[in-house]
């Protein structure tokens, strides 16, 4: 008896809590917190690193089989960039269309600049097989001057997102990124194109003038190390369309942005780095 009336009291109980829930969620008189998702996944994309730079020409370090090298103009290469993305949104996020797009990379903006020598006339010596010399004579060559930047930066950045046209999941976006270099080096060569069967003849203190051979002899690697005086923190501003392509939890973001270096890379040179950026946001809802 005891056992079904203490039954009978836990149903009547029970019914009465769920009838006072739903009272509460049905009364729009009644306090109710609404639960925001975080959006946050991985982002990952291509870099065209655009080098702004008019490299003035370098000495010759005293080696008189080197050129003087002439100026390098606007170099350009292939990087990339991942990391992770989070999006913040503004005011309520059911009818929202802005948002604020936070990112944390790795990212590289290398360049590779390259100039044609003049032609020189050389004076070949021609070698018998036991390296005396048999004849000279006089060839003309051709070099190229190349010059590789390897730049690469972890990344801080926030951008502001607005989808203005309702109905659509197309939106622009524009903000600062904060760039800390990881890595600010270049490589200067020399290289002798043409003939093919001439290499350079070395300097007998080559060794005190910095410069190094490679290539059998046919390239001089006139610098190579960081670049002088070169800036440690890059700042930019970076703007471009999106779409969004919604997948139940999660969501697809492809873009493209134009990421516009306003700081210089050297200070002995007015050298600013951009670069046209195409990827993809990742964000799943937690």
């Amino acid at each position: 008896m005891h056992k079904h009336l203490l039954l009978f009291l836990l149903l009547v109980s029970l019914g009465f809590i769920d009838t006072k829930a739903q009272s509460d969620l049905e009364n729009p008189l009644a306090p109710f917190q609404e639960t925001r998702p975080i959006f946050i996944g991985p982002v990952f994309g291509y870099n065209r690193s655009l080098h702004s730079v008019s490299l003035k020409t370098f000495a010759d370090a005293g080696n008189e089989n080197v050129a003087p090298c002439p100026t390098f103009e606007n170099g350009q290469d292939n990087g990339f960039f991942v990391g992770f993305t989070y999006e913040h949104i503004l005011g309520d996020y059911k009818n929202s269309n802005s948002s604020i797009i936070v990112r944390a990379m790795y990212q590289t903006m290398p360049s590779y600049l390259e100039v044609g020598g003049d032609t020189y006339p050389s004076l070949v010596s021609i070698v018998d097989a036991n390296g005396n010399v048999i004849e000279q004579k006089i060839i003309n060559s051709s070099t190229l001057h190349i010059l590789s930047v390897d730049y690469s930066m972890a990344t801080f950045e926030a951008v502001y997102k607005i989808n203005p046209f309702e109905g659509m999941n197309l939106g622009f976006t524009i903000g600062p990124t904060f760039d800390y270099a990881l890595s600010k080096t270049f490589t200067q060569k020399f290289r002798l194109m043409e003939p093919l069967n001439a290499r350079f003849r070395r300097a007998d203190n080559w060794e005190q003038l910095g410069i190094r051979y490679e290539n059998n002899d046919r390239t001089i690697v006139v610098n190579d190390g960081d670049i002088p005086n070169a800036s440690g923190l890059r700042v930019a501003v970076k703007a471009g369309i999106q779409y969004e392509i919604l997948m139940g939890r999660f969501y697809i973001v492809p873009g493209i942005n134009y990421n516009f270096g306003i700081t210089e890379l050297s200070s002995d040179q007015s050298w600013r780095v951009s670069a046209v950026q195409a990827g993809f946001d990742i964000r799943f809802s937690l």
